[in-house]
């Protein structure tokens, strides 16, 4: 005797399942629903599938106030950078055409355009934009690295924990900073280079260095390449990952509160950027630090270790907050967000603006600029007031800074 074959047909709210001309209708609970769509991604592996729902589920979850509360408990002095009104303005030289009409050799750009916002301890903040939008700018002037040379001009606040000025003595305290580009010495092994950074950082006992450079390097995942030399351009010996992740440890040697990156993944493939991406957000997470960084076009499981995005297009902030509700943003915006795009692909092409700017930037920019000041940035500006972290102890206390005195530096 044949067996009825049954089908099955769900939707978000309906479980619909025809067998033998009957069909038969039933509520979906949506709790239950999730709780065995996570039970089947747990049975798929460790693979990308689950690392992807693991990301999205801490996000959702995510709550503010837990945030800070798990930050102070396991960093020693858990850091907010603000900045408020930031702006940016240089001198460049015009093109023989744009002399002949203004009659000026000079004129003055923005390249930071009053910009606002936030990065809190345990969240990794990512700014994204085009090329030109003005990120690694703005980067750069969180960082305390513009020089003010040929008539520019810088104007805003930033503040850390909001009481203490952004400064060099207030950021080489707590912060640090990781360049683009890997400046290494090629001769040194993995260790060394760690070792020889704390040296010069550090006025704690050399044995007690060592041990914590041992569990950078292992939290890191390079102790299997610790005894090898790092290499140069002309003598490749660690990959690209192994150094990004090196210079990385370069910095954590002096256990910073506040971590600033220039595009980290510049140079990576796919996978070893996801691998950065997940570093960054595990040392947000378990660590309780505060990661900037500016990112390019990072691929789409990179995308999901994302907690806050910035988006920044013609020097303008177009969207702050939270990584997951940013498609939707756009959506409302009235922008066509294709199903299941890579976002930081789809991003690319929605905030591009071409030089000298025509009709349609122009109001695309205006476009975003009214919906960020009507939808998000009053938002922002109430959760950075919520977000309350004391003075640090050391500063209020005028103690001098980690780094160690020129005595103990030649030893």
């Amino acid at each position: 005797m044949l067996q009825a074959e049954e089908k099955i047909i769900e939707s978000e709210t309906y479980r619909t399942t025809s067998r033998g001309g009957q069909v038969k209708i039933e509520p979906v609970d949506p709790v239950q629903r999730k709780a065995a769509a996570n039970a089947k991604l747990d049975q798929i592996g460790s693979g990308v599938v689950h690392d992807r729902s693991k990301s999205l589920a801490t996000r959702a979850d995510a709550d503010t106030t837990k945030l800070m509360e798990l930050a102070q408990k396991v960093c020693k002095t858990p850091i907010k950078l603000s900045w408020k009104n930031v702006k940016f303005e240089v001198e460049v030289k015009q093109t023989e055409e744009e002399v002949a009409a203004t009659k000026q050799a000079f004129r003055r750009q923005m390249i930071v355009k009053d910009c606002s916002g936030y990065a809190a301890p345990g969240v990794a903040t990512y700014i994204m934009g085009s090329s030109g939008a003005g990120k690694t700018s703005l980067l750069n002037i969180l960082s305390d690295r513009v020089a003010l040379i040929n008539k520019a001009k810088l104007s805003g606040t930033i503040t850390i924990n909001d009481d203490v000025p952004v400064n060099q003595d207030a950021y080489a305290r707590y912060s640090a900073y990781v360049m683009q580009d890997d400046i290494l010495f090629g001769h040194f092994t993995c260790q060394e280079a760690l070792t020889f950074s704390a040296r010069l950082r550090l006025t704690t006992p050399h044995e007690e260095q060592d041990r914590f450079i041992l569990q950078i390097i292992s939290e890191l995942g390079l102790f299997h390449v610790k005894d090898s030399q790092i290499g140069s351009v002309h003598r490749k010996v660690l990959s690209g990952g192994e150094r990004k992740r090196t210079s990385i440890g370069v910095e954590l040697v002096s256990d910073p509160s506040l971590i600033m990156l220039d595009e980290p993944t510049s140079g990576l493939d796919s996978f070893k950027a996801r691998g950065i991406c997940k570093l960054l957000h595990d040392l947000a997470r378990k660590k309780g630090k505060t990661v900037v960084a500016t990112i390019h076009q990072p691929s789409s499981e990179a995308f999901f270790y994302f907690d806050r995005l910035i988006l920044m297009a013609d020097g303008y902030t177009v969207f702050q907050g939270d990584a997951g509700e940013s498609l939707d943003y756009f959506r409302s915006c009235k922008f066509k967000v294709p199903k299941r795009c890579n976002p930081s692909d789809f991003f690319m092409k929605a905030l591009d603006i071409k030089y000298p700017k025509q009709q349609e930037d122009i109001e695309k920019l205006e476009r975003l600029n009214r919906a960020y000041r009507f939808q998000i940035e009053k938002r922002n500006e109430v959760e950075n007031k919520l977000i309350k972290l004391p003075i640090p102890q050391d500063w209020a206390s005028g103690q001098k800074s980690y780094r160690a005195p020129l005595s103990i530096q030649l030893e």
